[in-house]
């Protein structure tokens, strides 16, 4: 819905792009995207607040969750469970986003909150989903306690202009996973063995750990390894890191630069929207 239907306030409008900077700061790499939900259920007076980024490459697994309050501190693997339970029930029925939520009883009601099972704390949850690529979708989730009433439609409206910044920023992060061919130099020469071994490598696991996880012998992951050093021009885990999140923010960087000139339209017709 446009601004100017919505007759959004100029606080609304500020509070919105100073949400919009936060995020783009925020979706900087994995480690900083945990900070997003607590951060979104400060601003947003919200209660609860989950993401969750879901690959569907074969079988659905959870990439990426956090949340802002102890949902899965009783059982994470139930946790989880939930998240891809509500994913299914939100997976869109074409390549296109569709409704918010499928199988919504009410069709006046856009944004509605869903039932979700094994959380007695909070039983329901209103969840926005977007796609991110042709292998990730995200949840944005507010869980809602039984006594909660629905969200109100300022802030409802506002969760989906959330989401959808959101979500383009989250793209540029995880495109460069999916689509070697368009990482570029020097990562372009890794093989496929080097590039999981480099995901590996991103996460907190050990190299005894990793080569666990990856079913290689420690002598075969030290070998793919050095041979990663050697193609990415480094020496060492920590500049290697280095070097793939500074490949990521040129990457985020020139995906986000082609929207300049739409945002400057769109400031402008908030600005005249709001008065």
């Amino acid at each position: 819905m446009p601004y100017s239907e919505q007759r959004w306030s100029r606080t609304h409008v500020e509070l919105l792009m100073d949400i919009a900077a936060t995020l783009a700061d925020l979706t900087a790499s994995p480690t900083t995207c945990e900070q997003i939900p607590s951060y979104l259920s400060k601003v947003l007076d919200l209660e609860c607040v989950t993401l969750a980024i879901v690959n569907d490459q074969g079988e659905a697994r959870i990439d990426l969750q956090s949340s802002s309050c102890p949902v899965a501190a009783g059982d994470p693997e139930a946790f989880t469970r939930n998240l891809l339970a509500i994913y299914q029930q939100t997976r869109p029925l074409t390549t296109s986003d569709g409704p918010t939520l499928r199988g919504n009883d009410d069709a006046q009601e856009e944004l509605g909150a869903m039932p979700v099972q094994h959380m007695a704390a909070y039983p329901r949850a209103t969840v926005v989903a977007r796609t991110l690529s042709a292998q990730h979708r995200m949840l944005l989730i507010v869980h809602h306690a039984s006594q909660e009433p629905a969200l109100v439609s300022g802030i409802a409206d506002l969760l989906q202009l959330v989401a959808d910044e959101l979500g383009k920023l989250l793209s540029s992060m995880v495109a460069w996973r999916e689509r070697l061919e368009d990482v570029g130099e020097p990562f372009e020469r890794l093989t496929d063995r080097e590039w999981v071994v480099l995901q590996g490598l991103m996460t907190e696991a050990g190299e005894k750990q990793l080569a666990d996880q990856l079913g290689l012998s420690p002598h075969t992951l030290h070998s793919h390894i050095k041979s990663i050093y050697r193609k990415v021009e480094v020496q060492g885990r920590l500049p290697l890191l280095s070097k793939v999140q500074g490949e990521v923010r040129e990457r985020r960087q020139s995906r986000l630069s082609g929207r300049r000139t739409s945002v400057a339209v769109s400031q402008t017709a908030i600005a005249v929207a709001v008065g």
